[in-house]
This record gives structure tokens, C-alpha cells and sequence, in this order.
């Protein structure tokens, strides 16, 4: 891995580039999150008691609004789904409904329920009209949008296309989850890689990477509709922190300490730092050089200031193809 120490004293230094921010929304209740419209220059605003909003970040006008019963509490950031033209939520950490664009009242109810919490509901244009939903154990699912609307009468059948098990051991969590596009030179068949952060009990960290392949259904080309998803046997590969800055003598200002109240502290006092943000990004297979396999970079942002960089190399069909369904 590369390191960059001393990001934190870095930022302090820099002048806000990005303009006077402005208020588009005072909310009475939680904001759970925020991402991005169904068309440019939309966002998707979901408030944990009050329902989901579009507004439009130029104008700042609210757009539409669905408001839901008060007993349903909405604990991610909805998402626009935009081969469906349709938005997905999740009620309760456990179940993920949707509703369509044009769809005047949304009851917050039905959908498809999971056993493990959801951590996190992704989307790429290779699923087509699906998503995929990781649970906090690693485990993942491929979910049409279609069977999370309340016309769905039978979900387990017309809207799971295939399912992953858990990625974490016993005493792991998956603390974030991403779908990587692959670089074009690989195989088309491996359009995809899920990657998923997993952090034991102990505090070590871990990355999953696992290969997806989507399987189109008949002969309709680029858009024929999803039928089946293979999932190939994941790759673990350690993830250890930065090392400790070498000891000056002098005391760090108290700007350069770290703020978290609950942070733990190796033998000696030493605060061990712990993950504040992270990102993955495709390689360009363009760039790399002849003979090389092509990577992806996982990026890691630490609370002592250290950005942490991961080659993450690409899925191979030796990994062995797992969780196929129908």
C-alpha cells in the first residue's frame, strides 16, 4: 500500500474551493441521506419520518414528495433506479420496497424482507432492471425492481435472480460495500467486481473481492432483460493500518489528536486509528503497463490523517464460479 501522512494537517491548510453552500431543505426530522435524481440536476432527499423528496439542485424547488404513515421509519438514503424509473427504499434496516416514478402515494409497506440488516443497496447498468443488496454479514442479493412494488405477489420468485452467502465470518461485519466496473480489457463476462469491507470484532479489516458475471436472458443484445447472476468465489485479502508516525518527542497539538471519544489505544498509549471514509476506483487498462494485469485501487481515509492506498487485483475465472440461480 502507499501512504500520504499528515492529510489532516494538509486539509486545514487549503481554502474551501466549492462556493457559498446553499440551503435547499430545513427538515423537522432526520435526514437519513441524500443521492442523486432520476434526471440531471436531481436529488433525492430521504428524511427517516417524514418520507422522500426530489428537489432540483439548481433551482432549489422541490420537485415531488412522498409522504409515508408515521409508524414507518426509513433507515438508508433512498435511490432512483433509472432503467426502472423507479425508486427503492429500506423500512427498518430489513425490508426494501420501491415504488414507480409516477406513482402519486407510497404506503411504505411490502417489498422483500431480509434476515440479515441491510448495509448498503447498489446499482449498475450491468444489472439492468436489478440491484444488488449486501447485508452487514457480506451476504448479497440480485433483486429485480420490480418485486419490491406492492404488485408483486410473489417476490422470492420473480424478483430474487440469484443470492450470494455471507462473506463475514462469525465475528466479522461488513462496514461498506461497492460494485466496481472492470476495466473493458478483461473478460465480458466479468463486467463486475463487489467489494466489501469486513472489520472483526478485534478491529482487524479485511476486503472481499468477488466477481460477478450477469447472464442476459434470449438473444436481445444490449438490452436484453437480466436473467441469472454468477457469483464466483470471493478474495480476501488483508487490509493492516498504516503504520504509527515516528516519535519526534514533541507533543502533537491538540488540533493534530484524535477527536474520537471512544478511540482504542494500543500498549504505550498509542491511539489506533480507525477508518474515517474509503472509495474504490477502476484502474485504466490503458495506463498499465504491458504484461501487467490490470487493478483496481481501494482507498482508505484513517483518523490519523493517513490516506491508504490498496491494489486490488481483478477476479479471475480461477476463483470458481458460486451461487448460481435461476
Amino acid at each position: 500500500p502507499s501512504y500520504v501522512p499528515g492529510l489532516a494537517s494538509w486539509a486545514r491548510c487549503m481554502r474551501p474551493t466549492l462556493g457559498t453552500p446553499v440551503r435547499i431543505l430545513s427538515s423537522p426530522t432526520r435526514v437519513v441521506g441524500v443521492s442523486a435524481g432520476l434526471n440531471p440536476d436531481e436529488l433525492v432527499v430521504t428524511q427517516a419520518a417524514q418520507g422522500v423528496a426530489v428537489y432540483n439542485v439548481v433551482s432549489r424547488a422541490r420537485i415531488t414528495t412522498w409522504s409515508l404513515p408515521a409508524e414507518v421509519r426509513l433507515s438508508h438514503a433512498a435511490i432512483a433506479h433509472a432503467s426502472s424509473r423507479c425508486y427503492l427504499a429500506v423500512r427498518d434496516r430489513s425490508s426494501l420496497f420501491g415504488w414507480g416514478e409516477a406513482q402519486a402515494e407510497v404506503s411504505g409497506g411490502g417489498g422483500l424482507a431480509f434476515e440479515a440488516p441491510i448495509l448498503v443497496v447498489l446499482q449498475s447498468p450491468a444489472l439492468r432492471d436489478a440491484v444488488a443488496a449486501v447485508g452487514v454479514d457480506g451476504s448479497a442479493s440480485i433483486i429485480r425492481c420490480s418485486a419490491t412494488m406492492p404488485a408483486a405477489q410473489k417476490p422470492a420468485a420473480t424478483g430474487a435472480v440469484s443470492s450470494a452467502a455471507a462473506t463475514a465470518s462469525d465475528d466479522q461485519l461488513a462496514m461498506w460495500a461497492a460494485l466496481l466496473p472492470l476495466p473493458t480489457g478483461l473478460p465480458p463476462h466479468h463486467p463486475l467486481a463487489l467489494l466489501a469491507l469486513l472489520r472483526s470484532r478485534a478491529g482487524a479489516l479485511s476486503l472481499s473481492v468477488r466477481a460477478l458475471a450477469p447472464q442476459l436472458s434470449g438473444s436481445g443484445g444490449g438490452k436484453a432483460p437480466l436473467a441469472s447472476v454468477v457469483f464466483f468465489s470471493p478474495l480476501t485479502m488483508p487490509l493492516p493500518p498504516p503504520p504509527p508516525p515516528a516519535s519526534t518527542g514533541a507533543t502533537p497539538a491538540a488540533a493534530d489528536r484524535p477527536r474520537r471519544s471512544g478511540a482504542k489505544h494500543a500498549a504505550g498509549g498509542v491511539a489506533v486509528p480507525h477508518i474515517c471514509g474509503c472509495c474504490a476506483v477502476a484502474a485504466d487498462r490503458s495506463a498499465a503497463p504491458v504484461g501487467r494485469p490490470s487493478e483496481a485501487t481501494l482507498v482508505l481515509l484513517w483518523s490519523d490523517g493517513s490516506l491508504q492506498f490498496w491494489a486490488v487485483p481483478p477476479p479471475t475465472d480461477r476463483q470458481g464460479a458460486r451461487g448460481r440461480a435461476a
